[in-house]
C-alpha cells in the first residue's frame, strides 16, 4: 500500500492570522513513529518552515491525523504566493510528500 498524505491550512475561527494545520496521512506502516514539518516548495530550494511541525504514532490501520495551530508569519515562507507542503517521514527513513497549499499568509 502507498503512503498518502494530506495537507489542510484553515483559518481559525475568531483569530486573525492564525491557522489551523492538519496533517494526516494513510497507508502507513501501523504503530510506528512518524514526524511531520512544513516546507515551502521553490525552484531552487525547499524552505524549511520552523514551526509547527510534530510527531506521533501510526495508527493500528496505518492512518494518523495531526493538528496544530500556526500564525501565518510562520507560513508565509517568502515573497508572494507561498507554497506549503507538508513533509512526513520515519526516523532515518523514507519522506512523503503532501499535496502543496498555496496562498498568501
Amino acid at each position: 500500500m502507498a503512503e498518502i498524505v494530506e495537507l489542510s491550512i484553515i483559518p481559525a475561527e475568531g483569530y486573525a492570522g492564525v491557522y489551523d494545520v492538519v496533517v494526516s496521512g494513510s497507508g502507513f506502516i501501523p504503530n510506528q513513529y512518524v514526524n511531520w514539518r512544513l516546507r515551502g516548495e521553490d525552484t531552487k530550494f525547499d524552505d524549511i518552515i520552523i514551526a509547527p511541525s510534530g510527531s506521533g504514532v501510526v495508527g493500528p490501520d496505518g492512518t494518523f491525523s495531526f493538528t496544530k495551530t500556526a500564525i501565518g508569519a510562520n507560513l508565509n515562507e517568502d515573497l508572494g504566493e507561498d507554497e506549503v507542503y507538508a513533509d512526513v517521514y520515519y526516523l532515518g527513513g523514507s519522506h512523503h510528500k503532501s499535496n502543496t497549499i498555496k496562498g498568501n499568509f
